[in-house]
């Protein structure tokens, strides 16, 4: 068995760490008076909980009563060294041969030199061993007569403490919740409950603006000529469209084509007229929209490098035959017999198009006039949407406020295999918006210089339409009815009244300046003056 002292301030994680590193299976708690561990029943379950786990058996041993209870209540087997109840309770404590005497006790004349010499003591006995038998009883029993002897004040402090405990626990537990609750239902009545209400309705004027408002960048708000600033938002857009052609016509169009003309036969350039014939190889006959001079070929150690020039080409004919894929070799049959026929030639890298013969469709000025309305709405509609999504909300945007145009059109009335047409146009959309609290601010702070004792209680607006120019000036008409209610500051009117009887109270009251009517009350009904706590009147104002 091994004995542990444990200091005051020990708390239980502490004293089940020494438990866990003692290498025996039987301890001895020795606890002084006012330990940490008394302050709560869950330390000693804590002790008993952690000991039982490592099947390690604990004694406690204190002169403290309050230890000595919550202990037997953890069912932890506990004794007070001095008042030895069973000659077995030491028994299983190592014993010694030799048996000292009790240790000469010195009197103190105060409690502080008692603590010290019951520590000392304790101190002694945390370093002996009890014996076993009749004379390890009767050692107990001296030292026992001893600690009564020149402790007998503090024991008796001790039993009237115990005994004055033993009054509370003798009272029924409903009894003592009745006067718990009884306890705390005078406590909220005289601290929590009392307050002041004061409800005021001030006089009343009305107010109205009826007249234009200004808006200018970077404009200072300024009540006296109704100015506020604005700010100017502008987005771009351009988009193709098609739309179906709706006329119908009947044409005879020649497919048309570019070709690439090549000069292999000497260095000097060779002129082809106007209408000049490139034949393909199954005969189709194209001509050159225009006269054109084919470059002079290059000549490098005797050799010929051919020379080239793109130019136009229309069928002689109309018709979709002419529609052909592109030619390797078209021949000049005006050079055929002579020695450029060879030299000579044409190649085209991309088809004919365009040849038709047949009813075809077209749009017509109803369908171009449609067409430029939709495509207008169209951007007008996207810009919107994107400049409404960079304006936050604290922004103001009214009718009149938003400019639209479109910087460029073009319509192409050549249709499409599917009879359709295309638009392209190319949009711009600005908005000149006002932050709404600029607005209501200048106008609240003009009636309240109209009315110097009166401050703006509720109000109604109402816009018109806004004209603008493009130096981002903008005004608009404007409607502002607002109701005036006479000044009352309640924080001063708090302050003032704090403390008041009842009577005072209501003189102070109603004898504000500007008052319609007013109720005024104290609450619980047995209250007669004002809280002091200026947090427990409260007023309305209306």
């Amino acid at each position: 068995m091994k004995k542990i002292s444990v200091n005051k301030s020990d708390d239980a994680a502490i004293i089940v760490e020494k438990i866990i590193d003692a290498d025996v299976d039987e301890i001895v708690l020795i606890i002084p008076r006012f330990s940490h561990l008394a302050e709560s029943l869950e330390n000693f379950h804590l002790l008993k909980r952690e000991a039982d786990a490592i099947n390690k058996k604990i004694l406690i041993e204190s002169v403290d009563t309050r230890v000595i209870e919550l202990a037997e209540l953890a069912k932890i087997e506990a004794i007070n060294p001095f008042f030895v109840k069973n000659k077995k309770q030491f028994s299983d404590i190592v014993p010694k041969k030799n048996v000292r005497s009790a240790p000469a006790v010195k009197k103190h004349s105060n409690a502080d030199n008692d603590l010290e010499n019951e520590e000392e003591f304790l101190k002694q006995l945390s370093s002996e061993s009890f014996e076993s038998g009749e004379n390890g009883i009767r050692h107990n029993m001296m030292r026992n007569e001893i600690f009564k002897k020149e402790n007998a004040s503090e024991i008796s402090d001790a039993d009237k403490e115990g005994e004055k405990w033993s009054f509370f626990k003798k009272i029924p537990i409903k009894t003592l919740g009745a006067l718990i609750i009884l306890g705390v239902i005078a406590y909220g009545a005289a601290t929590i409950l009392p307050r002041a209400d004061i409800k005021i309705v001030t006089k009343k004027l009305n107010w109205s603006y009826n007249d234009s408002v200004i808006t200018q960048l970077s404009a200072k708000p300024d009540y006296t000529t109704v100015t506020i600033p604005n700010q100017k938002f502008t987005a771009t857009k351009n988009t193709t469209m098609s739309f179906p052609a709706t006329g119908k016509k009947q044409v005879s169009n020649v497919a048309t084509g570019t070709i690439t003309i090549y000069n292999s036969y000497s260095s000097s350039p060779q002129p082809l007229v106007k209408n000049t014939r490139f034949m393909s190889p199954d005969g189709k006959i194209f001509l050159l929209t225009k006269a054109i001079t084919v470059p002079g070929a290059k000549v490098s150690e005797g050799k010929i490098i051919p020379s080239s020039i793109d130019a136009a080409v229309v069928a002689e004919k109309a018709g979709a035959e002419y529609n052909i894929d592109p030619v390797k070799l078209f021949t000049i049959p005006g050079f055929q017999g002579g020695p450029k026929y060879n030299a000579f030639y044409g190649q085209s890298k991309s088809a004919m198009s365009g040849g038709f013969v047949g009813e075809l469709a077209y749009p017509t000025t109803a369908d171009i006039s449609a067409a430029t309305k939709k495509i207008s709405d169209s951007l007008q509609s996207d810009l919107k949407t994107s400049l409404y999504a960079q304006i936050s909300g604290d922004f103001k945007i009214i009718d009149g406020a938003t400019s639209f145009s479109i910087l460029n059109q073009t319509n192409d009335t050549n249709v499409d295999k599917d009879g359709n047409f295309s638009v392209f146009a190319n949009g711009q959309m600005s908005i000149i918006a006002f932050k709404e609290s600029d607005l209501i601010d200048i106008l609240k702070q003009k009636a309240e210089a109209e009315n110097s004792d009166y401050q703006v209680k509720s109000y109604d607006i109402q816009y018109g339409v806004a004209r603008t120019d493009a130096s981002g000036r903008m005004s608009f008409p404007v409607t502002f009815n607002a109701i005036l209610s006479y000044k009352i500051d309640a924080d001063q009117l708090k302050r003032a009244v704090a403390g008041n009887s009842d009577i005072d109270l209501r003189k102070a009251i109603f004898s504000l300046p500007g008052l319609d009517t007013a109720n005024v009350s104290l609450w619980p009904f047995w209250v007669k003056t004002v809280p002091k706590n200026i947090n427990k009147i409260n007023v309305v104002i209306d």
